[in-house]
C-alpha cells in the first residue's frame, strides 16, 4: 500500500509537470506564431513597397549578412531568395567590393549616422556600373539586433552623360580661348595659364571639386570679351592709355556677357563679371568687398594678376615669380584676398608651382621666330 501511494505520488507529480510544460511549450508557440505572423507581415508589406522601386534595397545584420533585400537586390545577386539569407556580404558581391561595403557597414554602425558614397561595382553580366549608396544605421527593436539599410542608385548613365557633356564643353572652350589667341601672339597662353593657376590655388584651399571646375573655365574664358577690342591695342608694343586700358578691362564685363546664356555646372559668368573688384570694395561693376565677391571671382583675380605678371607682354619683359609674387601681397585687403595669396604662394613654394609653370616667362614662340 505504501509503494503503491509513492507509485501514485510520483505519477502526479509527472503529470503535473508534463502538464506545465505543456502549457508553457502551447504559450511560447503561440507567442512565437504571433511574432511570426508579425515579422512577415512586416517583409510581406515592405515587399509590396520596395520591390516595384529602381533601387536596390537591402538590410545588413550588425556581421554584414543579408536580412532583408527587395527584388532589384535579390536579381542583381544572382542567387535563389532562400540561399541569400543570411549570406555574408563577400560572398554575393566578391572579396574586394564586399569588404568594402562591409567596412562601411562597421563605420555606420560605429558611428551610429548615416553615410554616404558613391562607388563602382561589378555584378554579373552587367559590367562595371556606378552607383550612389546610402548607408543608414538601425537600432535594436522588436527582439531584432541593430542593422543598416543600404540603399544604391544606379548612376551610371547620369555619371556618363555627364562626362560627355563636359567633353564637349571642354572642347567649346578651347574652341573659344583660341579665338583669342589667335588676336593676340602675347596672351596666346594667357587664358589656359590662368585656369590652370586658379585650378591649383582652389585646389590648395580645399575646395570642392565644382569649384575647381568652375575657377577652372572661368579663368580660361575671362579674356574672351577682347575679341571687342582692337587688335592694335592688343598688340601694341607701348604703353597703354588710360582709354587702352579701360577697353581691355572691361572687355572681362563683355566675357562675362557673351556667355550669359551658356549652362556651366557653376556660375561661370557670375565669376568672370566680379572678377573686376577690389577686395576693399571700391571697384566695379557692384562695388563688393570682402566675402561678399564670391570666392571663385576673389580666385581668379589673383590667378589671372599672377599669371599677367609672370608673362612676357609686348610692352614689357616678364616678372619671375618672386616677383610677382611680392606684388600680389603688397595690394593685399586692398585688391586681394589673402587667403588666395597665400593659397598661391604655398603651391609655388611648397609644391610643383615653380616647376610646372616654368615656362610662363618665355616669349610667345611666333614673337620668339
Amino acid at each position: 500500500a505504501f509503494i503503491g501511494i509513492i507509485v501514485l505520488v510520483f505519477i502526479g507529480l509527472i503529470a503535473v509537470w508534463f502538464k506545465g510544460s505543456s502549457k508553457r511549450a502551447n504559450e511560447s508557440a503561440a507567442q512565437f506564431e504571433e511574432i511570426s505572423k508579425r515579422f512577415q507581415g512586416q517583409r510581406n508589406f515592405m515587399h509590396l513597397v520596395t520591390d516595384s522601386q529602381p533601387n536596390s534595397i537591402v538590410v545588413f545584420d550588425d556581421a554584414a549578412s543579408y536580412r532583408w533585400f527587395n527584388q532589384v537586390a535579390l536579381d542583381a545577386s544572382g542567387v535563389d531568395r532562400r540561399d541569400l539569407f543570411d549570406k555574408h556580404v563577400t560572398a554575393i558581391l566578391g572579396p574586394i567590393e564586399g569588404k568594402r561595403i562591409a567596412g562601411w557597414i562597421k563605420e555606420c554602425l560605429d558611428k551610429f549616422e548615416p553615410l554616404h558614397f558613391t562607388h563602382t561595382m561589378e555584378i554579373g553580366e552587367a559590367g562595371e556600373r556606378v552607383y550612389r549608396s546610402d548607408f543608414m544605421p538601425l537600432e535594436e527593436r522588436d527582439e531584432m539586433p541593430p542593422g543598416v539599410l543600404m540603399v544604391s542608385q544606379d548612376i551610371t548613365d547620369s555619371v556618363r552623360e555627364r562626362e560627355q557633356r563636359e567633353r564637349v564643353m571642354r572642347q567649346l572652350v578651347d574652341l573659344l580661348v583660341g579665338v583669342v589667341d589667335r588676336r593676340d601672339p602675347y596672351a596666346a597662353n594667357q587664358s589656359n595659364r590662368t585656369g590652370i593657376v586658379a585650378r591649383a590655388i582652389a585646389g590648395e584651399m580645399g575646395l570642392d571639386p565644382a569649384v575647381v571646375e568652375t575657377v577652372g573655365i572661368a579663368g580660361s574664358l575671362m579674356n574672351l570679351g577682347k575679341i571687342t577690342v582692337p587688335q592694335e591695342v592688343l598688340t601694341k608694343s607701348g604703353q597703354l592709355t588710360d582709354e587702352e586700358s579701360r577697353m581691355i578691362r572691361e572687355s572681362i564685363l563683355a566675357s562675362a556677357e557673351l556667355i550669359g546664356d551658356i549652362e556651366f555646372d557653376g556660375n561661370v559668368a557670375e565669376t568672370i563679371r566680379h572678377t573686376l573688384e577690389d577686395f576693399d570694395g571700391s571697384a566695379i561693376p557692384d562695388g563688393l568687398a570682402g566675402d561678399d565677391i564670391p570666392v571663385t571671382s576673389r580666385i581668379v583675380t589673383v590667378a589671372s594678376a599672377f599669371v599677367s605678371r609672370a608673362s612676357q607682354r609686348a610692352y614689357r619683359p616678364a616678372q619671375d615669380f618672386d616677383t610677382a609674387a611680392d606684388a600680389l601681397h603688397q595690394s593685399i585687403g586692398s585688391r586681394y584676398d589673402r587667403a588666395v595669396v597665400s593659397a598661391l604662394t604655398n603651391y609655388i613654394d611648397n609644391r610643383d608651382g615653380r616647376e610646372a609653370w616654368r615656362d610662363f616667362g618665355d616669349a610667345p614662340q611666333e614673337v620668339g621666330e
